[in-house]
């Protein structure tokens, strides 16, 4: 017999909001912070004679298993749980892949229907308005109308200027919204950058603005940043291509590419020291693997955007 009582406090405690609870397969379920349609925990209960419940909170990266029995398990039961969560974990995977699947139809129909951003475009506006050039890159388009939605409802349809976050093999996983208005200042809506459902794994993914440039002494050299804007400023600060990594988390998580030789890493300046420290926790990894790695952080609070005008209002 299942306490769903004490399952349903030990999922709650996972961060799931599991609502009804369902036996006999996987079900994706909201987590804390989880707005709108948004699902990013899941569970699989098994209701027989050894009630047990793999779970996994995506927001978080916690994951877990209940199980109903308040004894020591047996040799044989422990080795039908392990069969269990290797059940549930390939059941997780296939439905993670056929999501992916479906997202990468998505995604690639909105970044087919986007196009260049020129300077009339309201994305060429907003990043004037950010002291920033309209980039020579692919990598950055715009679309004149996109629905922007927040928790489950319809707030409005707004230009808006996109960023496609590639894998290190270079496949479209994301794509990142920066929501404006049609004179190019940021959308009055609750959030103005998001980034998009993804076709892969984020890690080591990033938006690839221009190929890596030779250095005089031949060698290939890179800027990462956290954001869109930062990146551009960062890469007319230092003359550098720099790719945004989109997060904080983002730039932690960075693959270089092959052939690489020297990576500055572009860091904000953060009062919690966050952008700090995803820094140089990659310039740390980038340099065990062989690079030269360089921390670079802007003078004062803030990132690279905020430090190329603050310059130029000093000049």
């Amino acid at each position: 017999m299942i306490d769903y009582g004490k399952l349903n406090a030990a999922l709650a405690a996972g961060g799931l909001i599991p609502g009804d609870i369902e036996a006999g397969r996987l079900i994706r379920c909201k987590v804390d912070g989880d707005r709108g349609g948004k699902r990013s925990g899941a569970y699989r209960l098994f209701d027989d004679d050894l009630p047990t419940c793999p779970w996994w909170n995506w927001k978080t990266g916690e994951q877990g298993v209940w199980v109903s029995l308040d004894r020591p398990l047996s040799d044989a039961e422990r080795n039908r749980q392990r069969q269990r969560i290797e059940q549930a974990r390939a059941e997780r995977q296939a439905q993670q892949v056929a999501q992916w699947a479906d997202n990468r139809v998505k995604l690639i129909r909105l970044w087919g229907s986007a196009q260049a951003i020129t300077t009339a475009t309201p994305a060429g506006l907003y990043l004037a308005g950010r002291g920033l050039m309209v980039p020579a890159s692919d990598a950055l388009r715009y679309v004149p109308r996109l629905d922007y939605w927040d928790d489950g409802g319809l707030v409005g349809t707004f230009p808006a200027m996109l960023a496609a976050v590639t894998s290190p093999a270079g496949d479209l996983v994301a794509i990142h919204r920066t929501y404006l208005t049609g004179d190019g200042h940021k959308a009055p809506v609750p959030t103005v950058k998001k980034l998009s459902a993804t076709a892969g794994p984020l890690a080591g993914a990033s938006v690839k603005i221009r190929a890596p440039a030779p250095r005089p002494d031949g060698r290939l050299g890179l800027g990462v940043a956290e954001g869109i804007e930062t990146a551009l400023a960062a890469s007319m600060l230092a003359g550098i291509p720099v790719w945004p990594c989109v997060s904080a988390h983002g730039l932690e998580a960075f693959d270089p590419p092959p052939g690489l030789h020297h990576l500055y890493v572009m860091g904000d300046r953060d009062d919690s020291g966050t952008g700090q420290k995803a820094a140089a926790i990659l310039a740390q990894r980038a340099a065990a693997a062989g690079l030269a790695a360089r921390v670079l952080l802007p003078d004062a609070v803030g990132d690279w955007n905020d430090e190329l005008i603050c310059r130029r209002a000093a000049v």
